[in-house]
């Protein structure tokens, strides 16, 4: 900070607001350019430490930012200018808010003469994002030195608390911004002292003990148990989980919202695995559920069955939403692993269920019989595009439903990363190239043609990708999901549910000077894989799906 010459008093607290933003362990800053935020970006810019990234879109950049913070499991900041750029973060916000994601949006704004006279670019930024945010603070930069002091006060005790969900930090700036109106010596920045959130030993005495009292009440000793793992705010120890599930004799069929990376010994083709269960009638006492947001609708009406639960997750709300009977305990500040009832279950019924795993993996994958290339078969042929990166990101809609089910275990410990908060198909390709940037090892994106032409202007973000990039479109003409719900009968599903497009993906791939392939059969994906391993280069694949 020493060669650092402060130019006025937003230049100072931008400063004091960033280094405190560091202190927490921010590394990557996403700025939409704008004049009110000068003294925010300058600042940003002041501090070496700080990755920049830059987009003209804050409805992307928000989902970047998403991404970047999903995979790091660190706070990213968003910078953004007055009006309504403020209004574009509200779709990347209540994704982050549904899944604790700890993104700091930090919005430049008019100070308050200018607000309810007409001013441009001028609107109440702090209702937009307050019913989202874990913490709010909005402050008017001025020239006296208490205020300052105030703004740090009020700076330090809210982002302490921005790693367990989103903030919003919004700050009002007067003209000039950068332009000296004190001698430099008066500015200094106050020292930064935050305050770490404890873990309190007594409570996780008395979570021990209620879990221990309901696992004991329900005789459970050498019973039929599994462990469902779904979707999670932080990360699973997956050597802990595994260590259980061995030593207890209770099976892990995991999701692929889970963070259990693909080569672990644990089961998964959700769908078909619950319908085998229940065929044979191999169906458990007890359930014990990581985590939540169920992808699988097969699993999800099967935990409707199931008489009792015990669901243990690391949200701050309930998950609850299936109205399961369960006990549900709440932790969002312990390793869930570490919540594990101490309970021995059945060793056969173990052993069983593995074979019938073991059976499912050996079954000849779905394909069609005169060899169209339907969604099911593209995406068995993208397993070995798969297997050769570390992180797959999955869309929504049929894209995610599918792979959960169609993708077992693989050789490589790939790890997914879904998006099944709030947002839909929102932001798909922007949130892909926010993990992008920080996965130095290969990223592949797997989406459906609606989806990408929703975010197709986010597709500059994947230049900020530490190395080359796949991004799948899978392109059945619409949003075919629609076809296997209530509406598929009705005349109005295809042109206002399914809207299948014209638009040339091709062209789109060129406009952003990206890698393109037209895929058609398995054929084609097997000539591809050589060609895109040589290349080493960001590519754009469309799948076209056989009608």
């Amino acid at each position: 900070m020493s060669n650092i010459t402060i130019l006025s008093s937003g230049h100072l607290c931008s400063l004091q607001l960033l280094e405190t933003c560091k202190t927490i362990g921010v590394d990557t800053i996403c700025i939409a350019p704008g004049s009110r935020s000068t003294c925010l970006v300058k600042a940003a810019s002041d501090i070496s430490e700080f990755s920049l990234i830059t987009h003209y879109d804050e409805r992307s950049l928000g989902f970047f930012a998403l991404g970047s913070a999903k995979y790091s499991k660190k706070p990213v900041v968003v910078i953004t200018t007055s009006g309504s750029a403020v209004a574009n973060l509200v779709p990347s916000a209540t994704e982050a808010s549904a899944m604790q994601i700890p993104i700091i949006f930090i919005t430049a704004d008019r100070p308050a003469a200018l607000h309810h006279c007409g001013a441009n670019q001028t609107l109440e930024q702090e209702p937009l994002l307050n019913h989202l945010m874990k913490e709010q603070v909005s402050f008017e930069v001025d020239n006296q030195a208490s205020s300052f002091d105030m703004f740090s006060k009020k700076v330090t005790d809210v982002v302490s608390s921005a790693l367990k969900g989103p903030l919003h930090i919004n700050i009002a700036f007067n003209e000039p911004f950068l332009e000296k109106i004190q001698p430099a010596d008066t500015y200094k920045l106050n020292p930064i002292n935050l305050v770490k959130p404890s873990c309190h030993a007594d409570n996780a005495a008395s979570i021990t003990k209620t879990i221990n009292q309901h696992i004991t009440s329900l005789s459970l000793v050498n019973k039929e148990i599994v462990c469902i793992v779904s979707n999670t705010v932080g990360s699973i120890n997956v050597e802990a989980l595994l260590s259980w599930s061995n030593q207890h004799n209770i099976p892990v069929i995991s999701e692929c919202s889970s963070s259990i990376p693909w080569n672990e010994p644990v089961i998964r083709h959700v769908d078909d695995y619950i319908k085998q269960l229940e065929a044979e009638q191999k169906e458990p006492v007890y359930v014990i559920c990581i985590g939540a947001k169920w992808i699988s609708k097969s699993l999800q009406l099967w935990l409707l069955k199931q008489n009792v639960l015990l669901l243990i997750h690391d949200f701050v709300a309930t998950q609850n939403w299936l109205q399961l009977t369960c006990l549900e305990i709440m932790e969002p500040m312990r390793e869930l692993t570490a919540l594990l009832p101490n309970i021995k279950a059945n060793h056969t019924f173990y052993k069983q269920c593995f074979l019938l795993d073991n059976n499912l993996k050996n079954q000849p994958k779905i394909t069609s019989s005169n060899q169209a290339f339907t969604e099911l078969t593209c995406l068995n042929a993208l397993e070995p595009f798969i297997e050769d990166m570390k992180t797959l990101f999955l869309g929504n809609s049929l894209t995610v439903r599918h792979i959960n089910n169609q993708l077992g275990r693989l050789k490589n410990p790939i790890m997914s990363i879904t998006q099944r908060g709030v947002s839909g198909i929102d932001g798909l390709i922007a949130t892909m190239a926010g993990i992008a940037c920080q996965e130095s090892a290969g990223t592949m994106g797997i989406i459906g043609d609606i989806s990408f032409f929703y975010d197709m202007g986010a597709l500059s973000l994947l230049r900020y990708a530490k190395s080359p990039t796949l991004l799948v479109v899978i392109n059945n003409s619409g949003g075919q999901i629609f076809n296997s719900l209530d509406i598929s009968n009705d005349d109005i599903c295809n042109p206002l549910f399914v809207m299948p497009q014209s638009i040339c993906i091709k062209s789109i791939a060129r406009a952003f000077s990206i890698q393109y392939q037209r895929i058609e059969s398995k054929q084609d994906l097997a000539i591809f894989k050589k060609i895109v391993k040589e290349a080493n280069e960001t590519y754009l694949i469309e799948c076209v799906i056989s009608s």
